[in-house]
């Protein structure tokens, strides 16, 4: 039976891959034959993720704390000296959503900007120095709904990913000389660890309404990544893929 999202001998470096879509992702990339560099910043967690994988002894994990930009790229250096060069990225790292307009201050403004953006910005630019990826690689961040119908409290959260979302065209546009794509996922309310703060701190209840089809699986979640980092996307770049589920 031919798998169209097969990712045998494909390395994949995944970020936030200690919880939520990231360590699905992980997963699902393992099962799906690639080696995967996993990214966080906690050793404990990733070592979790790296028992729940298939072959575990395949993957590597890379602990590391991504609001640090100034360090990603000897980040970026110690993981193709020990495990190649890249085929393909995941920017599923991520904090918290919510947050009122009064209570976001710069400070927090800077902080929401550098995990979900400034590191997916500078991870890209990283991979694509010398031979850091192969061309023809994949690069996927992790969007949301909000950067498109934000709702009170996700300014900021969807501000940064509109961010991420407007940076996909040029930098595709320059990359595709070496056949690279640089795509988005845009999810709805998905079942993570994300998502249980957002309803414990009294997420509106009407959101959760508006998605029809359901709050949506990790698993679920974690393919449309895999399809946009497998050959089967070949000739998709540019784009953000929504996965609302009907919101």
């Amino acid at each position: 039976m031919i798998n169209p999202m097969d990712l045998t001998g494909k390395h994949i470096l995944i970020t936030g891959g200690s919880s939520g879509i990231g360590r699905q992702c992980a997963i699902q990339a393992s099962r799906l034959g690639a080696r995967v560099s996993v990214i966080a910043r906690r050793e404990d967690a990733l070592r979790e993720t790296l028992s729940q994988m298939e072959n575990p002894s395949l993957h590597a994990y890379f602990p590391a704390d991504l609001s640090e930009t100034e360090s990603i790229e000897n980040l970026v250096r110690t993981i193709v000296v020990r495990k190649g060069p890249a085929d393909g990225f995941c920017h599923a790292a991520g904090i918290g959503t919510g947050r009122t307009l009064k209570m976001s201050k710069p400070n927090y403004v800077e902080k929401m900007f550098r995990i979900h953006t400034f590191a997916f910005y500078e991870l890209i630019r990283c991979l694509t120095l010398k031979d850091y990826a192969n061309d023809g690689a994949s690069f996927v961040g992790i969007s949301s709904v909000a950067a498109e119908k934000g709702n009170p409290t996700q300014e900021v959260y969807g501000s940064a990913k509109a961010a991420m979302n407007s940076f996909l065209r040029p930098v595709s546009a320059e990359l595709a000389k070496r056949r690279i794509r640089v795509n988005a996922v845009a999810y709805a309310m998905v079942s993570t660890p994300m998502f249980d703060e957002f309803k414990d701190n009294g997420g509106d209840e009407r959101i959760m309404k508006r998605q029809y089809l359901g709050v949506i699986d990790p698993e679920s979640a974690a393919n449309a990544v895999m399809f946009l980092l497998s050959d089967a996307s070949r000739f998709i770049t540019a784009s953000v893929l929504p996965v609302y589920a009907g919101c």
